[in-house]
């Protein structure tokens, strides 16, 4: 999958923000979705999905650390 200069340029901003991430990834995606100006829907599919394969894991992962804190926080 190629990125588009403005794709690029939108990635760079967010990681010089230091934002986690999942994140990144999600604001990402959205960006993308919404973008009916400068994104063809046949292209902003191909990013949605692509991006969602990435974000799924990660959002596991996150509600995961978050249960097993509050588990932790409950048992002190």
């Amino acid at each position: 999958m190629d990125i588009t200069p403005q794709e690029e340029i939108m990635i760079k901003a967010l990681r010089e923000a230091a934002f986690p991430p999942l994140f990144v990834l999600i604001r990402i995606r959205n960006e993308i979705s919404n973008d009916t100006a400068n994104v063809e829907e046949g292209r902003r599919d191909e990013v949605v999905t692509a991006l969602e394969k990435y974000i799924g894991p990660l959002w596991e992962d996150y509600h995961e650390g978050n249960r097993a804190k509050a588990n932790m926080d409950d048992s002190e």
